[in-house]
């Protein structure tokens, strides 16, 4: 996973400090606010360190973070304000071209808000303006993220009915078909209670289906 220069050593310090904050500070509402001034900190592309982050504590032995973490999400998702990164919209991902129009490059591709599990899959399985995430390390993460979710009964309830409101709805272009597919496919194996691997492997089954069509077809994105 991209972690914009950051060293394993750099990480690990800055998950530790974020854990720290968790543990210090009672207030759900006032830990919501600490990931979300991380984010902003991190920038516009920094997302996947915000991620890299979370993984860090999710794998760790620290349940007082842990379940901190999964308090904060839930206080998020019903607040509709949960800590988001920027993905292009997949219709943009393709306007990279030295022929596309000033206003269509790179630098000025529509993008989309989207949450951790959203963000996750969309780079996993669509074009965007990152290098596209790799099969094992986007089931290790989303596992952890599943797991690090499971935490709070309410998010769980929560983030797997969002997922099924996603797959359902085009938001304008953020989403391709295989995407909505993986999204579905997730909520509905968390919903039947099935373990954190096996969710993210069953979000895995829609992209090799949709990779029997030549990555060059548009087909593909739709």
């Amino acid at each position: 996973m991209t972690s914009h220069s950051h060293s394993p050593s750099e990480l690990r310090e800055a998950a530790a400090r974020l854990a720290a904050v968790l543990h210090i500070e009672a207030s759900t509402e006032y830990r919501l606010g600490v990931l979300k001034r991380l984010v902003r900190r991190l920038g516009d592309d920094g997302y996947p360190t915000f991620l890299k982050l979370v993984m860090i504590i999710a794998e760790s032995d620290d349940e007082i973070a842990k379940k901190a973490l999964s308090d904060a999400f839930v206080f998020a998702l019903s607040r509709l304000d949960v800590p988001s990164g920027q993905l292009s919209s997949w219709g943009a991902s393709r306007l990279g071209d030295r022929t596309a129009t000033p206003e269509r490059r790179p630098g000025t591709m529509p993008r989309r808000q989207l949450g951790p599990i959203e963000f996750l899959t969309a780079w996993y399985a669509q074009r965007t303006q990152l290098p596209q995430l790799d099969e094992a390390r986007y089931t290790e993460v989303l596992a952890a993220l599943i797991e690090l979710c499971n935490y709070n009964p309410d998010l769980r309830r929560l983030y797997s009915a969002k997922l099924v409101a996603d797959s359902r709805n085009e938001l304008e272009g953020a989403y391709t078909r295989v995407t909505c597919d993986a999204l579905a496919a997730i909520a509905q194996a968390w919903t039947a209670d099935a373990k954190p691997h096996d969710i993210a492997h069953a979000a895995i089954a829609h992209r090799a289906v949709a990779e029997v069509v030549p990555r060059g077809w548009i087909l593909r994105d739709l």
